[in-house]
């Protein structure tokens, strides 16, 4: 089954008819039959004057290739003059020679209609033009993200994965946000959305690859409000609500953005383990029903100083979720031959909320040929949460076990400062700091049914990074060469306050060199190579030694003992026309993972992150873009091989495995898109790992009509989402299964109010290709 649909995306994704590849070749001369000594901009537009190709005559020469048959015609632009040439009919190779007439009219603005590309692969990067596609009627960023290539959603919808890479890091423009402040973006604010699987020494050392979402900034002066309602129906029905207004007035535009969304959240993950040398084996599922009422807010400010292009901008981000339901857990345990089976109840009333500030001021030094970017981020959590637990040990009725108190809280306040200068024609400089500090804390308390002494765990965490950079590139020719050296030094204290004692105590120093060296052959022919040092950074949750209580044999806990992860990458890519290859091999020394281990003092399993002794990957994959006049796709396709080792970990045979993913859009008339996207991943071991096989097929339908959009989507049609990982580690042999809460069929209505009108600015001429001129 899992193949024949993998043959089926394939199929539609590749299939294009066969086309012609014809020429126009012209020459441009004067009225008196010679060549004209200034530069002229040749524009072949279609049928409809949908711009197709731009370039510049060379000794007024011109040439645009990869053609089909059809209907065409040219614009010739040079300063304010313009002169269109007569249409006609494309069969064949076609010379041209094309008098450009100085009695030409002299225009107050220029008007091209472009098709925009939704998709861009530069460098083995891809960005994808939200603003312009049908992406742009999803529910929430989370789904956004969920539909990039590579990039792969939790089974819960909390976290990200990037295949072959881990975790990327978030950019929101040029300030690093977390998982849950991203979510709190709505997706009307997006402009683009930037896979860079090859980050610069700009990004932070952290991480194998980032995702950088660009927000919108208007050229027009108005105001407009969207209104969006989603119905949304998983394993329980959510509905989402928002609202979304800005406004622009010469140099001035502010947004605000609200959404209240009532989710009713369904989770479950379940483990089959065993300790052979404890004669132990068991078996559990957990479930979590609960009512997840989520209050988003967002306010920005985009102010421009002047016509040089400085600008400050300011945005608050706030996330208010409050939790409340059951949790069920049904385990089966088996110890020495006997055996028990406990239901265990646990009811949650949990608060959480984010807030998330960034302030941004950029400046043009025109003395200096430089421009200097200053930012300041802060951001506060909060997470305060009660459980109460009850066991059913052999259906002999509910009895309660223990109360916990829970409270977590974080501050993290970060500042940046980045300068570019052009210190010649060939040679740039990029130099910039930072600094982040972050303080957490944990104040938990457990009451034991029949002990009157709670347990306290009172723990607080500080850590300081400061971090500066330099960056050289040089540009001659068809050569960009760039070099650059990133140095950070991190502090980290962990101190237990019930014991008044430092119990993590941890100072860094690291070096993170990055090189790129590429070649332009031509518009369509060019190379690139990479090399990059980099860090990951436990989370501040993975590094709290607050647990969850699963059942009397499981709990979910933290890990204080948790140290960075060091990676060595090198990576390559070329263009070529319509397609990108790249390759990448990777080193990494402290790995981090999640696991099952067994504690002989306490007698249960601890599912908890843990460091390995190293891993190691390659990768070599393919990106194809295709954009017709009905049909746009996007396909991504890579081999992967990694392979993670540990001194207590029984290791398989690794298996190379396959990933695919397309993204299609299909216009089927002027009001109405066809939508498809998908991914597979083969079956695969990674060394302690094995992993299954998944596919995910999601369909849509979007409609503009006036000022109203539709769309309906089926997400996971074949319902795969269940992530089931197998291993032997520490004396422990286990199977996860984390199930997903799919399929999703999604109802969504948006209507805007309102227009954007009379730009302020000077340039009228709209062309997406003007920053070839």
């Amino acid at each position: 089954m899992k193949k024949s649909i993998l043959f089926f995306l394939i199929f539609i994704s590749t299939f294009i008819f066969a086309q012609q590849n014809l020429k126009i070749n012209g020459k441009i001369i004067n009225s008196d039959k010679e060549k004209n000594t200034f530069p002229i901009v040749v524009y072949l537009l279609d049928n409809e004057n949908q711009l197709l190709k731009t370039t510049i005559a060379q000794d007024s020469k011109f040439e645009f290739d990869q053609l089909k048959s059809g209907n065409y015609h040219l614009q010739l632009s040079s300063d304010e003059t313009i002169q269109n040439e007569k249409p006609f009919y494309l069969e064949k190779n076609l010379e041209l020679s094309i008098a450009f007439e100085p009695k030409s009219q002299k225009i107050d603005e220029v008007t091209i209609t472009a098709k925009k590309k939704i998709f861009k692969v530069e460098n083995g990067n891809i960005t994808l033009d939200v603003a312009n596609s049908p992406l742009n009627t999803l529910p929430t960023s989370t789904e956004l993200l969920s539909k990039l290539p590579f990039v792969m959603v939790d089974a819960n919808g909390e976290g990200l994965s990037f295949v072959g890479k881990g975790t990327p890091l978030l950019y929101v423009d040029n300030q690093r946000v977390d998982f849950a402040t991203l979510s709190s973006i709505s997706v009307d604010d997006i402009k683009s959305v930037e896979v860079i699987r090859n980050p610069s020494v700009k990004y932070e050392s952290e991480g194998k690859a980032v995702i950088k979402v660009n927000l919108k900034k208007s050229r027009k002066d108005g105001s407009q409000l969207s209104v969006s309602e989603t119905a949304t129906f998983q394993k329980r029905f959510s509905n989402y609500l928002s609202a979304n207004f800005q406004q622009k007035k010469n140099k001035t535009e502010w947004k605000l953005n609200v959404s209240y969304n009532q989710i009713n959240h369904w989770e479950s993950n379940g483990f089959d383990y065993s300790v052979p040398s404890k004669n132990i084996s068991s078996n559990y599922v957990i479930k979590s029903i609960t009512k997840r009422p989520q209050t988003i807010f967002g306010a920005s400010l985009y102010q421009e100083l002047n016509d040089d292009g400085d600008y400050i901008t300011m945005s608050v981000n706030s996330n208010f979720r409050p939790d409340k339901g059951d949790n069920n857990t049904n385990t089966f345990y088996s110890e020495n031959g006997n055996s028990a089976f406990i239901k265990t109840l646990n009811q949650q009333d949990s608060k959480r909320a984010t807030i998330n500030s960034i302030f941004n001021y950029k400046k043009k030094l025109t003395d200096w040929n430089a421009e200097i970017l200053t930012g300041f981020q802060f951001k506060r959590e909060n997470k305060n949460v009660n459980y109460q637990f009850f066991n059913d040990t052999n259906n002999s009725g509910y009895e309660f076990n223990q109360f916990r108190v829970q409270q977590y809280s974080g501050n993290v306040y970060s500042g940046r400062v980045d300068i570019e200068k052009k210190l010649s024609e060939n040679y740039s400089l990029k130099l910039g700091g930072s600094y982040t500090k972050a303080e957490t804390k944990n104040d938990n308390k457990t009451t034991y049914q029949n002990n009157q002494n709670p347990e306290f765990y009172l723990y607080q965490f500080k850590e300081a990074n400061l971090a500066g950079y330099t960056n050289l590139a040089f540009n001659a020719d068809k050569w960009n060469i760039n070099g650059g050296l990133r140095t950070e030094s991190t502090n980290a204290e962990g101190f237990d306050r019930i014991e008044n004692q430092t119990k993590i105590k941890r100072y860094y120093l690291d070096w993170f060199p990055n090189a790129e060296i590429s070649f332009k052959q031509n518009d369509n022919y060019d190379y690139t190579l990479n090399f990059r040092k980099s860090i990951s950074r436990p989370n501040y949750g993975d590094l709290s030694s607050g647990g969850l209580y699963g059942s009397p044999y499981v709990e979910y806990q933290g890990n204080p003992d948790l140290v960075p992860t060091y990676t060595n990458t090198i990576s390559f890519s070329a263009n070529l026309k319509k397609i990108s290859v790249n390759a990448s091999a990777y080193k990494s020394k402290n790995p981090l993972g999640y696991t099952l281990i067994y504690d002989d003092e306490k007698n249960i399993s601890k599912f908890t992150a843990v460091n390995f002794d190293k891993e190691m990957g390659v990768s070599l994959g393919i990106d194809s873009l295709f954009q017709g006049k009905k049909w746009t796709s996007q396909n991504s396709l890579s081999v992967n091989y990694d392979k993670i080792e540990d001194s207590l970990a029984v290791l398989k045979k690794s298996t190379p495995y396959v990933y695919f993913s397309t993204n299609n859009t299909v216009n089927v008339w002027k009001y109405l898109s066809i939508l498809l996207d998908g991914s597979y991943i083969t079956k695969r071991v990674e060394g302690l790992y094995e992993n299954n096989a998944m596919c995910l097929v999601n369909l849509g339908m979007t409609s503009s009509i006036s000022d109203f959009d539709f769309t309906v989507r089926y997400n996971d049609v074949f319902n795969q989402m269940n992530y089931i990982q197998k291993m032997s580690y520490n004396k422990m042999n286990s199977t996860g299964t984390f199930f997903g809460n799919t399929p999703t069929i999604s109802f969504a209505a948006k209507y805007n109010f309102g227009k954007l009108k009379k730009s302020n600015y000077k340039e009228n001429a709209v062309n997406e290709t003007s920053n070839r001129l």
